[in-house]
């Protein structure tokens, strides 16, 4: 159950399963390496496992799909770029990329009246990553046959009752976990202290930390040893979270 016993942890929870082995944080750091080496490989490797997260939150906060998929685009232009600025010791792979989207989307933001009910994590067309290849001046006929690296496809586990999660990058020598999470509606996910650094992208849904409440394309940062009392979902959501595995659950 989550949050039993005396000082549970996130990693508790996460890591019980023995046979769920999560990619390696290191093995994210690498494709950046790589691209900015000038890997076209790794850039289509690292845009197949996250482009579907930066175009949801893009999409929360423009709430405009063509705009969404040129922004999209954007980001990864901007990672090809500036995969050579990239701090591992600061932030993880997913997360840098995350708060790149936020920051820009947040610059182009649209105002509309109008609201649109989108599912909570969206694929932009398929015909995306062709346009940002063109743009690389990669061949049509030479991106079918790119290998990508061989990594578990993450699956959800139930990790209480109302409470799945996605692994997508663990690193263990900064203490670190990134990962999709979604609490089902009228679900609590246990009060806790961050031993590390928490930041979470709110991709679907309302959230209620303490007082604060988020909307889909909201962001939250926390410091270690800072505590989340109550943190709810009346609707449910979906949130892109980093933390440490070393989080104290109560």
């Amino acid at each position: 159950m989550l949050g039993d016993g005396m000082n549970a942890t996130l990693g508790d929870l996460l890591y019980s399963d023995g046979t769920k082995i999560p990619v390696p944080e290191a093995d994210w750091a690498q494709l950046v390496q790589s691209i900015a080496a000038g890997d076209r490989h790794a850039l289509r490797a690292l845009y197949e496992r996250t482009h579907h997260l930066v175009f949801t939150l893009i999409l929360r906060i423009a709430n405009d799909y063509d705009t969404a998929e040129e922004m999209t685009i954007e980001v990864f232009e901007d990672v090809w770029r500036r995969a050579s600025n990239y701090d591992a010791t600061r932030e993880t792979v997913v997360g840098w990329i995350m708060n790149r989207a936020r920051s820009k989307a947040i610059h182009r933001r649209r105002f509309d009246s109008l609201q649109v009910i989108w599912p909570d994590v969206i694929r932009p067309s398929g015909l995306l990553w062709a346009r940002l290849a063109r743009r690389f001046g990669i061949e049509a006929g030479g991106e079918a046959t790119l290998a990508l690296p061989e990594w578990p496809d993450p699956e959800w586990m139930e990790v209480s009752p109302g409470i799945t999660v996605q692994l997508l990058a663990t690193d263990a020598e900064r203490d670190r976990v990134s990962m999709l999470v979604r609490l089902s509606p009228g679900v609590d996910y246990p009060p806790h202290r961050h031993a590390g650094v928490e930041e979470l992208h709110l991709l679907d849904g309302e959230l209620m930390i303490d007082e604060k409440k988020l909307y889909p394309g909201d962001y939250a940062r926390a410091l270690p040893g800072t505590a989340d009392n109550r943190v709810w979902s009346e609707t449910g959501c979906t949130c892109v979270l980093m933390a440490s595995p070393k989080d104290v659950l109560r």
